[in-house]
């Protein structure tokens, strides 16, 4: 059996466990701290119930309570009191005032308008008159005041307008004008249009904005307030709009141009005469609204609310949340160390939960476990649940259908697998049922949900599965409404709000893991599948270096790369993973390929001048140039350990058995300095890849290869590894080994592989010229080996120093 990695570090003492996981053992302390503080006591959580739940025991009211208002009835009261509020506003005759003095300034300057252009017309004519006269100078002096009056007199009457009076109307108004009697006509009617919106009042805000029934008119400081209808009076688009009726009354011409003329006019200076006083009326409404009761009627103590096993209907839930909102006030005035016991058994309820979670990560995970980043990870990412959760529900009162559980648990999966994904999201639905009060449907709901979301990811490898995901996830929150409508005999109408707000979560949750898992893979350095597949591009600079600088190498990857998919697919491993973890294994070689012997097309070899210590240490060398690369060119840490890993502490083979043939005393040859450095595979993705390694590169030297041969060396390559204690430190079981393997008619493991490479091939004879020549052979020779097939593995064979 092999020797696993699985030890629980529980052995010895708890100071030795504390010592090697001090940072971890923090981090889970801080989160059920931080928890404990989102949770309720307690002492409100046993009257916790949802609509149609069946008591569990019946309850006794233990004190005298009040029973609070439901939200809609408190909302229906809250409106009523606004709308009974009267809206106060104050009649100004200031604005009247104020109104009527600019339209009578408006004419004057008008007339001083027209006064000055006929001056300067005047001006023009005489300066035309004397332009050979000696009064010229005089008159051209004149025309130039009379000039400069009127531009001045034209800037300031724009400046006092909001009107544009380059219009075509105005100009001709301004310029020709009337008769003093057509003036003063339009005068007087325009003051009389306005008096008469004045009268009738016009509001400063629009009849919408104003919420109650009826209306204050104070008549000034002094003056008594008047109780209307908000219909009475007009706001100003309905008075524009009257006064505009007026105006057509009046000049019923439609080609006369009083008509625009005046209607501009009445919307320069008819302004709102009833102004709202808005602090006075918010205070007044403020204290009207304090003032509304929030209770509906009172529970008096050793009073019965509900029996056991009775369902719970809408009016024995508001008792019970009164209860409930009546005992966490109560709360408040306790004892200190009553206190403290409460957040202690808190933390203890917290604590037990999380370590159902953890402890998996620590017997199965263990990996994980060590690291404590992905510790504080995962902890940031209950916390952050937990938060929303009460942020929601708790402080808000929103449904608790749009806590984005979907969203942790395929940030867990996608991050680590679908296992952590899923006992983490179980530890986080157990935490945020007791934060609700035990509320059993959220926790079919949510675990459904999440389930099916974290089967959709599970293998992130293309963006369509987004949007897979998103209809996986609203068609399995129909299913699960319509199911527990079913079951509870509830109808529709108590699951639509519910069903929206899980649509819309479905939604947003794969975009917002989508985007959240990029971040999370910057700030703690983690691999997903979505950066592996970005490795696998044969454009990735890397690989292209490979691929032009030691082509056979190169080559040699690809094989074994496709061998190892298969083997982790085999066992469940993590197949693109390993697959990344082969095409990068031996970039080392790219420093000095021609060292290798998939690198080397002559019969002389590099070696053949060399020492087989230097042999072996060149050899061995690609190992820490790998590595180099490897952070040259930042590759993640979780391929880059493929490269030393997928030797281990294994010996260059060939030049050891070499160095022992050529020594005179055999016990004289140093083992260690043909043994590379390590470490040994620790994951069953780098001991997949040892293997799958050692295997192609020796089935490619044997001669006359069959399927019998292929099986026997596959057996022996293992069985060597075991024996050399390769795979002490891998996760693999024997189980796990025979299924790497694989079998020759199966269709997983090693052999389907090679059997589908190695495939007996027709041997073509030469093509004559003859024609009666070249048709094929009857019968298919046995196929020879080709000389690219003549290298020797890992195992002893004498044509392989590149292994």
């Amino acid at each position: 059996m092999i020797k696993s990695t699985l030890k629980v570090p529980l052995k010895g003492s708890f100071k030795a466990f504390f010592v090697t996981y001090r940072l971890q053992t923090f981090v889970l302390l801080g989160l059920i701290i931080l928890l404990s503080l989102f949770f309720p006591s307690g002492k409100s959580l046993q009257y916790a119930y949802q609509l149609n739940d069946i008591a569990r025991d019946p309850v006794i009211a233990p004190f005298t309570f009040p029973i609070l208002k439901t939200e809609e009835k408190l909302q229906a009261d809250l409106e009523e009191a606004r709308r009974s509020e009267s809206f106060l506003f104050i009649r100004s005759q200031a604005v009247v005032d104020s109104g009527i003095a600019r339209i009578e300034n408006f004419f004057s300057k008008l007339r001083a308008i027209q006064g000055a252009t006929l001056a300067l017309e005047e001006s023009r004519d005489l300066v035309y008159r004397y332009r050979y006269e000696e009064e010229f100078p005089e008159r051209f002096a004149k025309y130039r005041v009379d000039s400069t009056a009127l531009v001045l007199l034209m800037e300031s009457f724009d400046s006092q307008v909001t009107f544009d009076i380059s219009e075509q109307s105005w100009s001709d108004f301004i310029a020709q004008g009337l008769s003093s009697n057509l003036e003063n006509q339009i005068k007087v009617d325009l003051v009389q249009i306005c008096r008469n919106r004045w009268a009738e009042g016009i509001l400063d805000i629009p009849n919408e904005n104003i919420t109650s029934d009826e209306v204050l008119v104070s008549q000034g400081e002094d003056g008594a307030a008047t109780v209307a209808k908000p219909d009475d009076f007009n706001d100003l688009e309905t008075a524009w709009t009257k006064a505009r009726i007026e105006i057509t009354n009046l000049y019923s011409d439609e080609n006369d141009p009083r008509l625009e003329l005046s209607y501009d006019l009445i919307i320069e200076f008819m302004q709102p005469n009833l102004i709202f006083d808005k602090e006075t009326t918010d205070r007044r409404l403020a204290a009207h609204l304090d003032r509304v009761p929030r209770y509906q009627g009172t529970v008096l103590e050793n009073e019965r609310i509900v029996d056991k096993n009775t369902r719970i209907t809408q009016d024995i839930l508001q008792k019970l949340n009164s209860l409930a909102a009546e005992t966490s006030k109560q709360e408040g005035f306790e004892e200190w160390w009553v206190k403290i016991l409460a957040y202690a058994g808190r933390m203890v309820i917290i604590g037990v939960v999380l370590s159902f979670f953890f402890t998996f990560l620590l017997i199965y995970r263990i990996q994980i476990y060590r690291n404590w980043r992905m510790v504080l990870l995962i902890s940031l990412i209950f916390a952050v649940e937990l938060g929303l959760a009460n942020l929601f529900v708790v402080q808000f009162k929103f449904s608790e259908y749009l806590i984005p559980i979907t969203v942790a648990a395929m940030t867990l999966t996608i991050l680590f697998d679908a296992r952590i994904g899923f006992m983490g999201t179980t530890a986080l639905v157990i935490l945020i049922s007791i934060l609700l009060g035990n509320d059993v449907d959220f926790i079919i709901v949510s675990l459904f949900t999440s389930s099916v979301a974290m089967y959709n990811v599970r293998q992130l490898r293309t963006r369509s599965q987004l949007f897979i995901t998103i209809f996986s996830l609203i068609g399995a929150s129909i299913l699960v409404l319509i199911g527990l409508g079913l079951f509870k005999h509830v109808g529709w109408e108590a699951f639509q709000q519910d069903l929206v707000f899980l649509v819309v979560v479905s939604v947003l949750a794969p975009i917002i893991t989508y985007g959240l898992v990029g971040l999370i893979e910057i700030g703690f350095e983690i691999t997903t599948d979505l950066s592996l597949l970005e490795l696998l591009d044969f454009d990735h600079p890397l690989l292209k270096r490979l691929q032009q600088e030691a082509n056979g190498t190169f080559n040699h990857c690809v094989v074994v790369g496709n061998l190892a998919e298969f083997c982790a697919y085999a066992i469940g491993a993590r197949s693109l993973l390993c697959r990344v973890g082969a095409y990068y294994h031996d970039i080392g070689k790219i420093i000095r390929p021609e060292y290798f012997i998939e690198n080397q097309f002559t019969n002389k070899s590099k070696h053949d001048t060399l020492t087989r210590i230097m042999s072996a240490k060149i050899i061995k060398n690609h190992i820490k140039e790998g590595l180099q690369l490897a952070e040259e060119y930042a590759v993640p840490k979780i391929v880059s350990d493929f490269i030393p890993m997928h030797h281990g502490t294994s010996l260059v083979e060939y030049f050891y058995r070499v160095a022992l043939e050529e020594a005179k005393d055999p016990s004289k040859v140093d083992e260690t300095a043909f043994r590379y450095s390590g470490p040994k595979p620790n994951t069953k993705e780098t001991g997949i890849l040892m293997i799958c390694e050692a295997v192609e590169a020796a089935v490619r030297s044997l001669q006359d290869r069959d399927m019998m041969k292929i099986e026997d060396m596959i057996d022996k390559i293992i069985k060597n590894r075991v024996d050399d204690g390769q795979l002490d430190e891998c996760p693999l079981t024997l189980d796990e080994l025979r299924r790497i393997k694989g079998t020759v008619d199966g269709s997983s493991g090693m052999l389907p592989v090679l059997r589908g490479i190695y495939h007996i091939r027709i041997e073509y004879p030469e093509v004559s010229l003859k024609p009666e020549s070249t048709s094929a052979p009857a019968t298919a020779p046995k196929p020879k080996p080709s000389s690219t097939e003549a290298q020797a593995s890992t195992s002893g064979h004498k044509k392989n120093p590149a292994k």
